[in-house]
């Protein structure tokens, strides 16, 4: 899949979000977990992933690395009362299905993302326990 066709998916999946933070926002604060979840992890979640995709050839930001703990760390979650880490409670089936396309998508050698966390995130998102 390419970088332009996951932001499309990422877009469709959550109307409004892929652009919803600028990019200097994003390069500036990259880790993903320390944004408020007040200003919604449905909006940003998407935003950062989105950002990702676009930036796909720029390996070195450090924005790919948090977005993925992030969402290793929503993957994992088993409470939905928890506001900042609710995210996969919040998603519907088919926003679940596209961070599993992104998820894969980190898979690619070329992003220099440590595998196997990619991989257990993959896992608690496939789950279909939620």
């Amino acid at each position: 899949m390419s970088n332009a066709e996951l932001c499309a998916q990422i877009e469709e999946a959550f109307p409004g979000c892929a652009f919803a933070l600028p990019d200097a926002f994003i390069e500036a604060n990259p880790d993903l977990s320390s944004q408020d979840a007040s200003a919604g992890l449905q909006v940003v979640v998407p935003a950062y992933m989105a950002w990702c995709a676009r930036n796909g050839h720029r390996p070195e930001e450090l924005v790919h690395d948090y977005t993925l703990r992030a969402l290793a760390e929503f993957g994992r979650s088993k409470s939905p009362a928890a506001p900042h880490l609710n995210f996969k409670h919040t998603c519907s089936p088919e926003q679940r299905a596209v961070v599993e396309k992104f998820l894969r998508w980190c898979l690619d050698p070329a992003l220099l993302l440590h595998v196997e966390q990619v991989e257990r995130s993959l896992k608690h998102w496939s789950a279909r326990s939620v």
